[in-house]
């Protein structure tokens, strides 16, 4: 059996992907974990709230791009979802968002935020705000930025986050298609990204 291991330390962030296993290091802790036995989610969070800010900035990230399409993979979208927490009810594009920065420390109103248009909380929380009309210039904007950058994107009719690993970016969110809910995709190969006729996109960073 697979132990859950938890050992603090201040150095490397990454996230190491095999076939059957998951080993997530975190720069003040390891967690071995596979598909059958996972670390509980609240006590994940608990963990975080334990960062300073300046650490909590440095890992936010990792935490947008690796930890939250973990633990949220499988909860169903759903137009009237405000689910806090993976795997119990649904969630809805906005909720999503917000309440993934909430858990993480973010001082927001999350319901009421999620329930605005897009842009209302990507001026709310973000900076360096741009518009773009094709998803190629959105993902061209994008590489053209520092690596390890977290932006959320509103659509015509949604949003979600946007991260850069190396050469390949990818829309974190709460998919409406099928009421498939939390996913991370390539954005040239996101239906919900491709389908927009509009893109407003800010850089957030956890404050």
């Amino acid at each position: 059996m697979i132990k859950f291991k938890v050992l603090f330390s201040f150095f490397t962030l990454f996230f190491l992907f095999n076939c059957n296993k998951e080993n997530v290091k975190h720069e003040n802790l390891i967690i071995e974990r596979n598909d059958e036995s996972k670390v509980n989610y609240s006590n994940f969070i608990k963990i975080l709230a334990g960062k300073t800010n300046s650490e909590k900035n440095d890992y936010f990230f990792t935490y947008i791009n690796y930890d939250v399409p973990y633990y949220w993979k499988g909860t169903p979208w759903s137009f009237n979802g405000t689910s806090s927490e993976p795997q119990k009810g649904s969630v809805a594009c906005g909720y999503f968002v917000t309440n993934v920065l909430k858990n993480y420390g973010f001082n927001i109103k999350a319901s009421y935020l999620a329930q605005q248009a897009s842009s209302v909380m990507i001026k709310k929380l973000c900076t360096d705000i741009k518009h773009f009309s094709k998803v190629s210039d959105v993902e061209k904007y994008i590489l053209s930025k520092e690596k390890n950058q977290v932006y959320i994107v509103g659509l015509d009719f949604h949003t979600g986050f946007v991260t850069r690993e190396n050469k390949d970016t990818y829309f974190i969110h709460s998919n409406y298609i099928k009421n498939q809910g939390p996913v991370k995709e390539k954005t040239k190969e996101s239906g919900a990204l491709n389908y927009s006729k509009s893109f407003m996109i800010g850089q957030i960073k956890f404050k």
